[in-house]
């Protein structure tokens, strides 16, 4: 019977048609009067969800527990509708939030209800442009992530063919790169900020790099959006029959594109880096982020059998994927490390069934419902050792993208609905374990209501009837009314696919530096067997003592060192201690400050600064910082992060960010800036930090800091 049928069977856990069995402490059962009775740390519960909400399709299939955590979904979603039609981003959340409510849409809330999709998308919008959520530092530009809204406004559009939607997107999202473009571009063509929904800093990034730092770094998962961003834009005006924009924009996607395979690639490996990070000199951290490297199967950045190959390898723990592999050094609590986020494991059962994986969707499918049903709720994040809500900083119920990863599972997982300008197509991928009948009903697709009965299992469709008529499994996007399609699949010895199941691990601690006499000398890391000494970024030595003694050499000398163990595991490279040459640094103060002045800069009075000139003694590229400090608010949060552009010699060469430094209210925690790098000549250089367009934050009222110099240092 289908009810006894074993779904997937793990390490971990059990799940059958009607049994989610952990152990002794951890089951859940579905009844066939449609309750679940639940035993969760040793704890007994009942529920049950009466009645169906409104919205959205229908699913049906042999096995309750996929029936009734695809039901568990649909309602928690339709409680997240409030007033206005917008969605809450969850039961902790009450508002719109732009990341989530994108990453909802494009995983498959938007194939549920659309209209509610695009109000909440419309409600990011201000002034023009898209709203970047509140983070590190103070929000945007340090947090730059906000062109995912792009992502999710096409899946919009090619599920309505609303033209007058397709005309605003492209206005506010090409606004939105144009200002991206002025103020995040750096050397080599990267953009800057940090990991796309990884914005709690002390959860995946070293502890010594401040805010400033990670708005100087340039992640993977944040280019590539801003990569499909604009190949996006650039099929927004494709529609609108503005060629000319759309090969501008193409050019502009493939730049970043190639940039994403230059700089992000781990060599010698399919999978992609988490971020470029350092001071000046920028080191690929061979960390892997789950998100990008996702991104790039499903957004067609890795194609055909390289994607393939990159699901099948990442690592994805027994009770789901990590936001990372491996995990912080103990010291760091559980939110982002050491957790796996159910919204991610929906775009793990994306990525496999698009690679025809169908081991890696039968198991993204286990994990969500496992999960689902053991804490009868969608949750925003479980423990990555346990598959537990317990032992996390914080893991709301109800989270939006949580619950639209687990109906993309569904959507674009088993039932492999593919959306264009063009066309409804159908994928389906149903793994072995999976086989039966699986029912969708009440899709809507433009002018269409669309049915889908899939039988059988496996990838390969031996039939498709659409309204009784045998015909290809593509429903062209004029068609009006309703459609009944009817699938057919078998399986002809198609390789199902693998995946690389991997125990939670911890990357070592970073060496700390110690005073020394001669060379550079740091402490001994627990668990290292040797240290790499890099020197402006590049490997100079290996060394399994903690001292380096360095060969004369002229220019500054910028010292970092990684532990590194037997079994591969690394820690991130400490803090660069910097042995500048003598002529290599220059300062300058604004005018007219003495002594321990500051100049204090606000939006609201005497926002500019005019520095004295400087003379450059030597031609070079030179990395322009600021010593300033930024006490708005806390330095984890908020959307007050300061900007100003700096002019040379009366020319605009980039913008310095001055995030929040410290705890709201504290003033006196100075640090540098991000910096600015550019090519000068020998000679003086009138030096300025004016206020301008490109200034301009997501608060807008409240841009302020205190500066008390520039520097100029010579990097090549």
């Amino acid at each position: 019977m289908d009810q006894d049928r074993i779904l997937y069977r793990g390490e971990a856990f059990t799940l059958t048609g009607s049994r989610l069995n952990q152990d002794d402490f951890h089951w859940a059962q579905v009844e066939k009067d449609g309750r679940v009775r639940t035993m969760k740390n040793g704890r007994y519960s009942e529920w049950r969800i009466v009645p169906e909400t409104e919205y959205g399709p229908r699913y049906r299939s042999g096995f309750e527990v996929l029936n009734k955590a695809y039901c568990l979904a649909l309602n928690e979603a339709g409680a997240l509708l409030n007033e206005e039609g917008t969605f809450r981003t969850g039961a902790n959340w009450p508002s719109v939030w732009t990341r989530d409510i994108a990453y909802a849409t494009h995983l498959g809330l938007g194939m549920w209800n659309v209209r509610a999709c695009m109000k909440s998308l419309q409600a990011r919008v201000r002034n023009g442009e898209v709203e970047q959520d509140t983070g590190t530092g103070g929000s945007w530009p340090i947090s730059s992530d906000r062109v995912v809204w792009g992502i999710a406004a096409w899946e919009a559009y090619c599920l309505t063919g609303d033209g007058d939607w397709l005309l605003r997107a492209s206005r506010v999202l090409e606004k939105t790169c144009l200002k991206d473009e002025k103020v995040l571009t750096m050397t080599g063509g990267l953009m800057k900020g940090e990991s796309s929904f990884l914005d709690w800093r002390e959860q995946s990034y070293p502890a010594w790099m401040t805010s400033a730092d990670i708005g100087d770094s340039s992640c993977l998962s944040t280019m590539v959006l801003h990569a499909a961003a604009r190949k996006m834009l650039a099929r927004m005006f494709r529609e609108l029959g503005m060629e000319g924009k759309a090969r501008e924009w193409d050019g502009k996607g493939a730049a970043l594109s190639v940039v994403v395979e230059k700089f992000f690639r781990i060599p010698g490996n399919d999978l992609y880096g988490q971020y470029l990070y350092g001071r000046g000199y920028p080191v690929l951290s061979e960390k892997v982020d789950s998100l990008g490297n996702m991104l790039c199967v499903l957004l067609g950045h890795a194609h055909g059998a390289h994607a393939a190959r990159m699901v099948a390898a990442l690592p994805h723990c027994v009770y789901g994927i990590p936001c990372f592999h491996p995990q912080m050094p103990e010291d760091v609590p559980p939110y982002h490390n050491r957790a796996t986020w159910p919204f991610l494991e929906g775009y793990y059962a994306q990525a496999a069934a698009a690679t025809g994986n169908e081991c890696g969707l039968a198991l993204a499918l286990a994990c969500m419902v496992r999960a689902a049903l053991l804490c009868g709720t969608n949750k925003e994040n479980l423990l990555l050792e346990t598959g537990l809500d317990e032992g996390l900083l914080l893991s709301s119920d109800s989270q939006l993208w949580s619950i639209a990863g687990m109906l993309g599972g569904f959507y674009k997982g088993l039932f492999g609905l593919r959306v264009s300008p063009d066309s409804l197509e159908f994928r389906p991928c149903i793994p072995d374990s999976f086989a039966g009948v699986h029912e969708l009903s009440g899709l809507e697709y433009r002018g269409m209501t669309v049915d889908v009965r899939v039988s059988g299992q496996g990838r390969r469709i031996v039939c498709c009837r659409i309204n009784g008529q045998e015909a290809d499994p593509v429903l062209p996007a004029g068609g009006k009314g309703r459609k009944a399609v009817e699938l057919e699949l078998a399986s002809d010895g198609e390789h199902p696919g693998q995946v690389n199941l991997s125990h939670v691990k911890r990357s070592l601690a970073s060496p700390e530096w110690k005073a020394s006499r001669h060379g550079i000398s740091w402490t001994a890391v627990p668990g290292a067997d040797y240290y790499r000494v890099f020197r402006n970024g590049i490997p100079v030595s290996q060394t399994e003592y903690c001292y380096y003694i360095a060969a004369p050499a002229e220019g500054e000398a910028h010292y970092q060192v990684m532990a590194v163990a037997l079994d591969g595991r690394e820690s991130f490279l400490n803090e660069p201690n910097e042995y500048p040459s003598a002529d290599s640094r220059l300062e300058t103060r604004p005018c007219g400050l003495a002594g321990d002045e500051v100049w204090s800069s606000r939006v609201t009075k005497s926002p500019d600064a005019l520095f004295y000139n400087v003379n450059i003694d030597r031609p070079g590229v030179y990395r322009v910082d600021a010593f300033f400090a930024n006490g708005t608010y806390d330095v984890s949060d908020g959307n007050t992060c300061a900007m100003r552009s700096l002019y040379l010699n009366g020319r605009r060469a980039g913008t310095l960010a001055f995030p929040h430094t410290s705890r709201s209210g504290n003033w006196d925690c100075f640090i540098y800036s991000t910096a600015v790098e550019v090519v000068l000549k020998p000679g003086p250089c009138r030096v300025e930090l004016a206020y301008d367009s490109f200034s301009v934050n997501m608060n807008r009222l409240v841009n302020d800091a205190v500066i008390k110099h520039l520097r100029f240092t010579r990097i090549s």
